[in-house]
């Protein structure tokens, strides 16, 4: 299951972020990191753009980042 699977105000634990090294880190650095707890908010109408809570942060991910962001939901 990857972020694009859950439904907006749902939790989930990352399991694995499978993507280029440059973006992992970024992520990693806005609190999105395999172990890290998320809380998806938001999803734009169209599915494009997902807002998501990691920590105290949130930030927004296109859907082709969001696709490789594998979690667990809880």
């Amino acid at each position: 299951m990857t972020l694009c699977d859950l439904k907006k105000q749902t939790k989930a634990i990352v399991l694995k972020v499978d993507c280029v090294q440059e973006i992992r880190e970024r992520l990693a650095s806005l609190g999105l990191y395999a172990g890290a707890k998320v809380l998806l908010l938001r999803v734009s109408p169209l599915r494009h753009t997902y807002l998501v809570q990691a920590g105290p942060g949130m930030f927004a991910m296109r859907r082709e980042v969001a696709e490789q962001v594998h979690v667990w939901q809880i």
